[in-house]
């Protein structure tokens, strides 16, 4: 299981939940269709074009992503039920190990609803055995419609990270009016994403959000052009020429709120829309000076630093994020507070992870030897984690998007 950052770990441990025992540790023997790659394993299937490994380690990165969705979005989902409109049966779409099928049966629970029905829709089955959730997994493929369920079948529909997945001509089109159809008129679809692309944040006097340390994106929010870090200039680069090659989008949250606008079927739609850095940034400590900002460490700069093995080089790096705060200066005060930083680093031990989940689509695409690869992420840990590279605002932008289906005349 991949460690949390310190201060995550101190929140979460106490929680004893349905969630917990969707721990992916103990996932059900993997099916025939499975094929092994490069020590990964990946599902078997050629006419689906998805990337990412469906062994533990990437299982556990996801599980790690949920909880930072949690955080940012300040709840499992944005869509609000009050308690006497608990939907009774719910589809998740791409429910990977089911954990968040599981966290919010946990919550409807606590509000006096354990009866509520969860359905699980993926490529794959890669849920572990959950006690106490009124569980169906369902596989099948996201980009076959129509979906296998009959109209009106769930009081709400979630889709979360399914961007990776589905080619950008269907991905909020005729995928989501099919969910349209399987929702009860007065239903709820909701939409979560987050963009591959990273970008960065510019000088700003909203505040972030407290707890999370997320900025709330308005039309007036700006981001720089281009990423400064070259690391990342580099990943966005080569992520881009991904999921151009498959048709995929490097930014679905530019997609999904206009389509989700545009489809008759839903009305009454709301958004959120959040920017999470992936390290505090240089200007937060100094809000009012007008100065040059702090110099950061270039490519050049890390290739000194001695490592037999990346994979060695990632648990040196995590630790040393957790205990020294990527080196931050300590002539600034930082208006983070732990909980804010954890988050953070939350951020970035996940963004980090899913460059090394990505290696083998990476490489092939961009015609990158596995040596130059091993040298660029060695460098790219030690810049991230130890130098402060990504103090320039560099973040994560997540949305979720939210309507309900119009009722029958």
């Amino acid at each position: 299981m991949i460690p949390q950052p310190h201060s995550s770990e101190a929140s979460t441990s106490s929680r004893e939940s349905n969630a917990r025992k969707a721990s992916v540790q103990s996932l059900p023997k993997p099916p025939s269709t499975f094929t092994y790659r490069g020590g990964r394993r990946y599902h078997g299937d050629e006419s689906i074009h998805y990337f990412l490994p469906c062994d533990v380690q990437e299982l556990s990165r996801q599980s790690l992503f949920h909880e930072l969705q949690r955080e940012v979005y300040g709840g499992y989902h944005c869509a609000e039920f009050p308690d006497d409109a608990i939907p009774s049966k719910v589809l998740e779409i791409g429910c990977g190990t089911a954990i968040w099928s599981a966290s919010v049966a946990d919550s409807f629970a606590a509000r006096g609803r354990p009866d509520v029905q969860f359905v699980g829709l993926d490529i794959v089955p890669v849920y572990p055995n959950m006690q106490g959730v009124n569980f169906t997994f369902v596989q099948h493929n996201f980009q076959n419609l129509p979906l296998p369920f009959p109209d009106g079948e769930f009081d709400y529909v979630i889709c979360r990270e399914i961007s990776m997945a589905t080619p950008v001509s269907g991905i909020y089109g005729s995928q989501i009016t099919d969910c349209v159809r399987v929702l009860k008129p007065g239903g709820t679809l909701e939409l979560q994403c987050s963009d591959y692309s990273i970008r960065s944040l510019q000088r700003t006097t909203v505040p972030f959000v407290p707890g999370s340390g997320a900025y709330i994106m308005t039309p007036a929010t700006q981001f720089s052009m281009s990423a400064e870090n070259p690391f990342l200039a580099a990943w966005n680069e080569r992520i881009t020429k991904v999921l151009t090659k498959y048709q995929l989008s490097p930014v679905p949250c530019t997609l999904a709120g206009p389509q989700l606008l545009m489809e008759e079927g839903i009305i009454g739609v709301h958004s959120k829309r959040v920017a999470l850095p992936l390290d505090e940034i240089w200007w937060e400590s100094s809000p009012n000076s007008d100065g040059p900002r702090r110099k950061r460490t270039s490519i050049e700069s890390t290739g000194t630093v001695d490592s037999k093995n990346r994979k060695d080089s990632l648990s040196v790096h995590r630790r040393s994020s957790t205990s020294v705060g990527s080196n931050q200066s300590q002539s600034l005060h930082s208006p983070l507070s732990n909980d804010e930083k954890a988050v953070r680093e939350l951020a970035r031990l996940t963004f980090v992870q899913l460059i090394e989940s990505l290696e083998s689509i990476l490489r092939e695409t961009n015609n990158i030897a596995i040596d130059d690869w091993d040298r660029w992420y060695k460098d790219l840990m030690v810049n991230f984690f130890q130098h402060g590279g990504l103090q320039g605002g560099e973040c994560v932008e997540f949305g979720s998007w939210w309507g309900q289906k119009a009722s029958k005349e």
